[in-house]
C-alpha cells in the first residue's frame, strides 16, 4: 500500500512541476511578445491617431448607411 501511495505522490509531483514549468514559459513568452508588439506598434509609420475626427462627408455616408440598414431590417 505504501508503494502505491509513494508512486501516486511521485506522479502528482511530476505533474505539478510540469504545469509550473509550462505556465512559467507561457508567461515569459507572453511578456516577450508584449515587448516585441510594443516595438512594432511604435515603429509603424501608418499609425492613425485616436483623436482624428471623421470628415463631414464620412459622417454623412455613415448616417445614410445606418438609415438604409434600419429601413431594410425593420422588425
Amino acid at each position: 500500500m505504501t508503494n502505491l501511495i509513494s508512486e501516486a505522490f511521485m506522479i502528482m509531483v511530476t505533474g505539478m512541476i510540469t504545469v509550473f514549468v509550462f505556465l512559467t514559459l507561457l508567461i515569459g513568452a507572453m511578456a516577450l511578445l508584449r515587448v516585441i508588439a510594443g516595438k512594432v506598434e511604435l515603429d509603424s509609420p501608418n499609425q492613425s491617431s485616436d483623436t482624428q475626427q471623421p470628415s463631414s462627408s464620412q459622417l454623412a455616408a455613415i448616417t445614410a448607411a445606418i438609415h438604409q440598414y434600419r429601413r431594410q431590417h425593420r422588425s
